[in-house]
């Protein structure tokens, strides 16, 4: 698919391009804190489950963080899946340079090799993951595909409410009513910009990203037609995603964690 060609080239600009801030404390901060990139809310929900001797596998990996952290938590072998190359060999030299037993592929997740497919104990679907697919249904029969019958997906993700607010930078945001839903939430909106603000604050990064806007149900769906069973789903009031954070604790659905189950 052209946007993914068109994503891939976009990311490994971006992170060639990150600031001195991103990325550059993460084997630091893995050697000093024993959960230093997951929220408290998540953990809560994670250290219920037992991953000693167990495969793990994480989709769209970033820079490795979230599974190099989870890899420190005796299991087997952790392997995460990204489209960006450079991102890919910096999150296996930080797990070479570290003993951890996790490894970073490049692929795109559609296109996952098949000798995956039944590996993994535990999948894992972090913050800012889902909006890069246009077919849920596709994506999540990839991540089915790789797990297990009776493995469990974690996902920590934005909470699509937020597609109903704007951010100061858009043309249709009220400074005086911040919280005020000013977007169809049912619009499936495609998104195009340039820059990645977190990791480059947007100097020099000419591609552009896709990205895509679903709904609640959109990802129910998707996780029911896949072979899942829903067995956790909360909704919390603050941002995960550094888009919304002024409005924190002000009774906003703004991220959210769910858990599903993989068919036996």
């Amino acid at each position: 698919m052209s946007y993914i060609n068109e994503n891939k080239k976009a990311w490994e600009n971006a992170f060639d391009q990150r600031s001195g801030t991103y990325s550059d404390d993460l084997a630091k901060k893995l050697l000093e804190k024993e959960n230093p990139f997951f929220h408290e809310d998540f953990l809560n929900v994670i250290n219920a489950y037992d991953f000693t001797g167990k495969t793990i596998g994480q989709y769209c990996t970033n820079n490795g963080r979230e599974l190099l952290q989870l890899s420190k938590r005796g299991v087997h072998q952790a392997v995460g899946f990204d489209l960006a190359k450079n991102m890919v060999d910096y999150a296996n030299t930080i797990a070479k340079n570290l003993k951890l037993p996790a490894q970073f592929v490049e692929s795109d997740i559609l296109q996952i090799d098949a000798s995956y497919n039944n590996y993994f104990d535990f999948g894992l679907i972090t913050v800012g993951a889902i909006c890069w697919f246009e077919d849920l249904k596709l994506f999540f029969k990839k991540v089915s595909e790789a797990l297990k019958p009776g493995a469990s997906l974690f996902i920590h993700e934005i909470h699509p409410f937020q597609l109903m607010l704007a951010t100061s930078s858009e043309s249709n945001y009220i400074p005086t009513h911040p919280k005020t839903p000013v977007n169809n939430y049912f619009e499936n909106k495609v998104w195009k910009e340039h820059g990645m603000g977190y990791m480059t604050d947007k100097k020099g990064i000419e591609n552009t990203f896709t990205s895509f806007s679903h709904t609640l149900s959109d990802i129910f769906n998707a996780l029911i037609a896949n072979g899942f069973e829903i067995e956790l789903f909360k909704e919390f009031d603050y941002c995960v995603g550094n888009l919304f954070n002024a409005l924190d604790s002000k009774g906003i659905p703004l991220s959210m964690i769910l858990v599903a189950k993989k068919h036996t």
